[in-house]
């Protein structure tokens, strides 16, 4: 629920082991956004959390070598903190 610039990696990196989909994302955040986590951190949450499912990661593995699924792992991680830091800036 801070304000720190370290908020948004840290749920970033929290969403990755929280294997959710879409249908069950929001309700899992709501609580925590009540609880004070910022908007930015949430949605770094969400997408983290989505794009890492076991689900997602198995079907790449399936097409994809493990040093491709990582580095792909690795950029949403990025992508997901650079987006929540957006979204803090402007929501």
């Amino acid at each position: 629920g801070g304000d720190g610039a370290t908020a948004v990696p840290l749920a970033a990196l929290g969403g990755i082991p929280t294997d959710v989909n879409a249908e069950a994302s929001l309700p899992l955040v709501a609580p925590l956004m009540d609880g004070g986590m910022r908007t930015g951190a949430a949605l770094a949450f969400l997408v983290t959390g989505a794009g890492t499912s076991i689900g997602a990661v198995t079907g790449l593995l399936v097409i994809a070598r493990r040093r491709v699924v990582g580095l792909v792992v690795a950029i949403l991680v990025v992508a997901a903190v650079l987006l929540g830091w957006l979204g803090t800036m402007v929501l």
